[in-house]
């Protein structure tokens, strides 16, 4: 069957602009920008975005591991001299959270936010977290006093001298995993959008599609995300090479594609159908171009779901009750 992207799906109508890493107002009044930085190597490809206004500034997702929250810091302070004034996560997942404190040696007392649902998972999971990656990356470049988030549950934020270009937070949506919260920005026609989106050219993570109903439910976000009609949708994980010509379109496209094939051609076969190899190769035919990458942590999310999945694979048993998500209108109960 011949794949249907989103945009078409949809029948939208989506304008695809050629954009630097800087992507600024899409409207008569450039009062708000978004600067991005992909975080490579043990961040694994992981998309800060910096939005920066006419007085002030604020950064959505810190990554993983000392080194590189260091080095996050240095580009944010090379990037604007706007103060800034908050940061946020977009969802429970470590390499979106876990460097928190050695940011936050750089810019101390601003607030760190997540929505309610996610700050009580990162509450939860941080210290198993850090002792997880601990072992990976060493215990020197794993912050081992995590700064937990504080929820926020307005349903926008608006940065000083800008209140009238609001960010709202659409949430909570699922995307690679449950209580997520995309950003939504009208006056730039931009999305925010965490791991509810993954770059182009990468394979995504699914190791949380342990239910019908959480595939089910990040296939409505991606259709919600589409029909917003955005100029520019900026992923969670992107490889370097595609920062700065982030559109409306193609990664999102390719998210829906992917989460679809899984859907349709593994996931429906039932639990254990497939050994590990053949769902890596299934993807890796389906999805060739994804060869040309050869990020390591990209092959890393594709090996991590042939297994997750695979009939006698290493599983890798969630910190939160996953399976317990098997109500898609629940989990879609922004749909009336």
């Amino acid at each position: 069957m011949p794949s249907i992207t989103v945009t078409a799906l949809l029948s939208t109508l989506t304008l695809t602009i050629g954009l630097q890493v800087v992507v600024g107002s899409q409207t008569t009044k450039e009062s708000l920008c978004v600067a991005t930085y992909v975080n490579t190597d043990q961040a694994v490809d992981m998309v800060s975005s910096l939005v920066i206004g006419s007085q002030a500034a604020m950064i959505i997702d810190l990554p993983m591991t000392i080194g590189k929250a260091k080095e996050l810091a240095t580009w944010v302070k090379t990037t604007t001299d706007k103060p800034l004034v908050a940061a946020f996560t977009s969802h429970n997942h470590p390499d979106h959270y876990l460097s928190g404190a050695a940011f936050f040696e750089e810019f101390p007392n601003i607030p760190f936010y997540a929505n309610s649902r996610a700050t009580k998972e990162i509450q939860e999971d941080a210290p198993k977290k850090v002792e997880e990656w601990s072992g990976v990356h060493g215990v020197d470049n794993i912050v081992q006093n995590t700064t937990l988030p504080s929820p926020y549950d307005y349903s926008f934020f608006a940065l000083p001298g800008d209140e009238d270009s609001p960010v709202y937070l659409i949430g909570p949506v699922t995307g690679d995993t449950t209580h997520s919260t995309l950003f939504w920005i009208p006056s730039i026609g931009t999305v925010i959008a965490g791991d509810a989106i993954f770059g182009y050219n990468l394979h995504m993570y699914l190791s949380d599609l342990v239910t019908h109903a959480l595939t089910e439910s990040w296939l409505a976000t991606l259709k919600f995300t589409a029909g917003l009609n955005p100029f520019t949708v900026i992923p969670g994980h992107a490889s370097a090479s595609e920062n700065g010509s982030f559109n409306g379109v193609r990664d999102l496209d390719h998210s829906y594609e992917y989460v679809k094939f899984w859907q349709e051609d593994i996931e429906s076969k039932g639990p254990d159908y497939f050994t590990p190899s053949e769902i890596f190769n299934k993807f890796t035919s389906r999805f060739p171009d994804l060869l040309i990458n050869r990020s390591p942590t990209a092959f890393n999310r594709l090996n991590i779901t042939a297994e997750n999945f695979g009939r006698g694979g290493k599983r890798r048993p969630p910190l939160q009750p996953l399976w317990t998500f098997n109500n898609t209108a629940a989990l879609n109960g922004w749909i009336l």
